[in-house]
């Protein structure tokens, strides 16, 4: 379409098109265009970037030749009788817009979208106004302000479009305090945020919208990590409980168990509250406020909210009464139980943390991934600290193999536990052969009649395969067994298995032949 990557148009110059359309094209010569532009009579559009000329042909009745001078608006020309200002130069402004991402229903209402801009642009005392509003009536005043921003198909477009008219209407003229000017700016983050949200739900754009809104969440955190040195609570207790109720409300508002509401919140009250010393006072206006709300009316987000504060008054039952009170609690995502565990096991109550991670097993016992290492992370945490928990800990875990042999293998290795880890080898029928000599070695020098019988079943199973290759590998496990053996001072012992052996196997001369180079046997 263009000569070049680089875009014919920003938004800026996509507002000062509209202003041009609006300026010179009437209704009718606009509603006619756009005819044109929904039959695909537009056709061959091309770009000059540099000279920022476009040119078109637009058929119909006959095929005309359009030129768009983006860069000198009155000089743009049409080869039908009226020459310019045609139905046939809208069209190819409509075609354009279209082809840019921007909808081609402002250009047919440009002349209503000038007015509205007009209009939009706040007075000076309005502004002068805003220090005096809470963040609910800030949010009221850019609805209004935003109301002529259409949702648009590309929802990158339309974030941009909200953010634009937002630069509009903060200018530096605004008596704010600095503190003031932080929670500002972050709250016209939550509001396009919650466009966004309700972009999503009307399904406009569907997987697009959804990334946008996405990226839009991760924006947000990253704006409260980057800035939360800056908030001084002693300076914002009224800017902050304010902000936290529209949190809350937001989160009440999210449907399903998405969840992403509840994590912005619990992200802003780790970069602005948590490591704060006044958080223990926050914790008891944020229960206050969840607790004035009928129990039966709450979310399972809200719960969750409230058992996260519990939890930091250490008020473990209540917690998890909290969780359990909601008919969601057992279709709740296992991220959101992470970190409950978490404030558990950096306030050291192992015995909390195991009784949380002995209930938690539902969330937990079909998950694969990162969420389930985690969770085992903090089984072998609270075993490290309580020995006795141990025993119980292993148990518990059996009942959720094969899932979870991965973390008993480790953790029965790394204490040296031989036995039971070996028993986990044979019931798994785990090949000795697939780990380095360096691995089984420890149990060689501290334990190695335990590996008899492993040894053993790697080497039935080799010769089973009835292959040379595997009679090869046979072979060496042998050797490997007649050291242990004769480490054991049990060379009779291995005598009788070997003769029993080759008896066996008499017919496997294959099998006798390896034996024999491998010196086993003569």
């Amino acid at each position: 379409m263009s000569d070049s990557n680089r875009p014919a148009l920003n938004d800026e110059q996509w507002e000062e098109l509209l202003g041009q359309v609006g300026r010179h094209f009437n209704e009718v010569t606009l509603s006619r265009g756009y005819q044109y532009f929904k039959q695909q009579f537009v056709e061959s559009l091309r770009i000059t970037a540099e000279e920022r000329v476009v040119q078109a042909k637009v058929t119909g009745t006959e095929t005309y030749q359009v030129v768009l001078n983006l860069n000198r608006f009155a000089s743009s020309t049409c080869t039908c009788p009226v020459r310019s200002n045609c139905k046939h130069l809208a069209a190819v402004i409509m075609e354009l817009a279209d082809r840019l991402g921007y909808p081609a229903s402002q250009v047919v209402n440009a002349r209503m979208y000038q007015k509205r801009v007009q209009t939009a642009a706040p007075a000076q005392s309005v502004l002068q106004q805003l220090p005096q509003l809470d963040v609910a009536g800030w949010h009221a005043f850019w609805e209004e302000a935003t109301s002529f921003v259409k949702p648009a198909y590309d929802p990158g477009k339309y974030t941009e479009m909200l953010r634009h008219q937002l630069q509009r209407l903060s200018p530096r003229s605004i008596p704010f305090t600095a503190i003031d000017w932080l929670y500002y700016e972050l709250h016209q983050h939550l509001f396009v945020l919650r466009k966004l949200k309700e972009l999503d739900a009307q399904g406009h754009a569907g997987h697009y919208t959804g990334f946008a809104l996405q990226r839009m969440y991760e924006d947000v955190q990253h704006t409260l990590r980057q800035q939360s040195a800056a908030f001084n609570l002693t300076l914002s207790t009224e800017r902050l409980t304010q902000t936290l109720r529209y949190m809350r409300q937001q989160i009440a508002e999210e449907p399903g168990l998405r969840m992403r509401d509840y994590g912005l919140y619990m992200a802003l009250w780790k970069a602005l509250i948590a490591s704060r010393p006044e958080a223990g006072g926050w914790v008891s206006q944020e229960l206050d406020e969840l607790e004035q709300l009928p129990g039966e009316s709450l979310s399972f987000p809200l719960q969750a909210l409230k058992a996260f504060h519990y939890l930091q008054q250490s008020k473990i039952e209540e917690a998890w009464a909290a969780l359990e009170a909601s008919d969601s609690f057992t279709q709740a995502p296992a991220s959101l139980f992470l970190p409950f565990l978490n404030h558990l096991s950096a306030s050291r109550n192992w015995k909390a943390l195991v009784d949380w991670l002995s209930r938690m097993r539902p969330q937990f016992q079909h998950l694969r991934g990162q969420e389930f290492q985690v969770y085992m992370a903090f089984w072998k945490e609270a075993a490290v600290h309580r020995p006795e928990v141990e025993e119980p800990m292993l148990d518990f875990l059996r009942g959720m193999l094969p899932l979870s042999a991965p973390f008993i293998e480790n953790w029965l290795y790394e204490q040296h536990r031989w036995k039971p880890w070996l028993e986990i080898q044979l019931w798994l029928g785990r090949d000795p052969l697939q780990y380095r000599v360096s691995v089984l070695q420890p149990i060689e020098k501290e334990a190695p009649e335990l590996l008899v019988p492993y040894y053993h079943q790697g080497i039935e199973f080799y010769v089973s395969q009835k292959n040379r290759q595997n009679y090869k590998l046979a072979v060496k496990l042998l050797k490997r067994l007649f050291k242990i053996y004769k480490k054991l001072k049990r060379i009779d012992r291995w005598e009788g298995f070997l003769d029993g052996f080759l008896e066996r196997h008499n017919r496997l001369r294959a099998l006798h032949e390896e034996i024999k180079k491998g010196k086993l046997a003569e």
